[in-house]
């Protein structure tokens, strides 16, 4: 893109016609020629003074004082002229856009994809990021590795930062946006196919969009877990992602005696942070965010009575199941109503399953840390409804025929399972560091098809995660079929009908600006300095007589 400038006059006819004022002081100069003091001495006296003979001898004098006179009238005769100051710049947009995806850029990669990338460049694309804001990839940094790495690093974690990363760019989306920002334009997006980047259905893309896949590497090996299986052993989940599928496994390695490291095939050296009062030990993969060693096994505490005996054998069969899910696992005992908790730290599940309310000593170890659940009391109420698994599982609808509906819930008191109309089926009232569970049904056939679902172990998992699981998405390698992005273009009606060739032909941007105050101010300027001038020549005859 090049651009020109000009200067223009908005009124030559009239800045032309108060040109002509330079005729006023070159007649006054003309004119105002200063005759010498006539002295008569002796018989001189006598004789007739003589005719004036000004214009028989017209001569300039002050040339300097003159010539910044005329610049005066000369600047006021261009600010009647009205000065403008233009600036045009081609309109020529480029002939399309190459839109160029983070992982386009990657030292292995990109070599091979420069032949291409600079042939479209020499037809007239321009280049940008194909990435939240499509930031210009200019000639300079298109030609330097370097700036190139700069414009796509992700922010390094901290070696102590547990902060997961943020969730990969939805290439479905960026196309959408990339196809309102730049309308009308041929768009060439060069990215991997990494399902990571494809989640929700295909939006209609116009036809000018284009795809060009880039092969990435096939495979990922990643830290997904740690916890301690033992005072002297680590239990590791390591995620393996290939294009057809990902796969976890779980390893055994002895834990290091002081901060060192754990060696893992497939993966360079883990540095492990041992853990120091309220904060856990710490395992880290160069490149990945902290990931917390979890302590174990998680601790449960069963009680039943002979009503909710039968309650007791689904919740042990779930959690059973639901073991499985959990990185230290899990350890099951039976309690009785007399049970004292005199060790420390206090289980992390109480499960109290009775018609009387939980004992004092189990009601203690709430604020404490542990999870006390209680299930409904007393003969329920009949009802016919289904509990809401949306974003919960997804299973079998599961009936609720009977509820406690004489709770009364408490302040701040958190929904977590309702049925299909808002009503409760399992509250959460947080107290201290643990907090308290009410279901509202029971876990027995006669009340609901919580025993049977098999969704329950799923539901169940989810509470008993100590924390967040991670998520898998930024390491997932498994690919989308190219032929789903090279083939079937959908054309785009959600716009209106594209506009005429003539109206896509852009005309000229023109900056322009005005100069008439700057012009005025000039002259002032110059004004001010010929009255000095002028002031400072009639003063000197005077101080020089004198």
């Amino acid at each position: 893109m090049y651009s020109v400038t000009s200067f223009l006059l908005a009124n030559t006819t009239a800045g032309l016609l108060a040109l002509l004022g330079l005729a006023v002081p070159v007649a006054i100069h003309l004119w105002n020629r200063r005759p010498g003091q006539t002295v008569q001495v002796g018989s001189v006296r006598w004789l007739v003074v003589g005719a004036n003979r000004r214009l028989r001898n017209l001569q300039l004098e002050q040339l300097w004082l003159l010539l910044l006179r005329a610049a005066i009238v000369a600047l006021l005769a261009l600010a009647v002229a009205g000065p403008l100051w233009q600036r045009f710049q081609n309109s020529r947009a480029p002939r399309g856009i190459v839109l160029l995806a983070p992982e386009a850029l990657r030292p292995e990669v990109l070599p091979a994809l420069r032949p291409t990338v600079d042939s479209l460049r020499r037809q007239g694309f321009a280049l940008r990021l194909f990435a939240p804001g499509f930031r210009v990839v200019s000639g300079r940094a298109w030609a330097s590795p370097d700036s190139l790495a700069k414009l796509t690093a992700p922010p390094v974690p901290a070696a102590s930062s547990s902060v997961p990363p943020p969730p990969p760019d939805n290439y479905w989306h960026r196309a959408r946006q990339a196809a309102d920002s730049f309308p009308d334009q041929p768009l060439r997006i060069v990215a991997g196919t990494a399902l990571r980047h494809f989640s929700g259905p295909r939006p209609a893309l116009p036809a000018q969009l284009k795809w060009q896949p880039v092969p990435l590497p096939d495979s990922m090996v990643w830290l997904a877990g740690a916890a301690f299986a033992g005072t002297d052993t680590l239990r590791l989940l390591l995620g393996r992602s290939r294009e057809e599928a990902t796969t976890f496994q779980t390893v055994l390695r002895p834990v290091p005696r002081a901060a060192g490291s754990v060696a893992v095939p497939g993966l360079p050296a883990l540095p492990y942070q041992p853990g120091t009062t309220g904060r856990p030990a710490t395992l880290r993969q160069p490149g990945q965010p902290a990931v917390a060693v979890l302590p174990g096994p998680l601790r449960v505490m069963l009680y039943t009575d002979a009503l909710h005996a039968e309650s007791g054998r689904y919740v042990r069969a779930a959690l059973q199941a639901a073991s499985i899910g959990l990185m230290q696992g899990l350890e099951i005992r039976t309690a009785s109503a007399e049970t004292t908790f005199s060790t420390s730290p206090p289980p992390d599940w109480l499960f109290w399953l009775s018609e009387k309310p939980a004992p004092a000593s189990w009601q203690a170890q709430v604020p404490r840390g542990a999870q006390l659940w209680q299930e409904a009391t007393g003969t329920g109420a009949a009802v016919q409804t289904e509990l809401d698994l949306a974003g919960l599982a997804v299973a079998p609808p599961i009936a609720i025929t009977r509820l406690d509906t004489t709770i009364q819930r408490k302040t701040r008191t958190a929904l977590v399972w309702q049925d299909g109309t808002g009503r409760p089926v399992l509250t959460h009232h947080p107290n201290g560091a643990g907090g308290l569970y009410q279901l509202q049904t029971r876990l027995q056939p006669a009340w609901s098809g919580l025993p049977d679902s098999p969704a329950l172990p799923e539901l169940l998992l989810q509470l008993l995660r100590p924390v967040a699981p991670p998520t898998y998405a930024t390491h997932d390698a498994r690919q989308l079929d190219a032929t789903q992005l090279t083939s079937f273009a959908q054309p785009d009606t959600s716009r209106r009908a594209a506009p005429s060739a003539a109206s896509r032909k852009a005309g000229p941007k023109v900056q322009t600006t005005e100069l008439r105050a700057w012009v005025v101010l000039a002259a002032l300027v110059l004004f001010a300095l010929e009255r000095w001038l002028a002031r400072r020549g009639t003063l000197t005859p005077s101080v020089s007589a004198a």
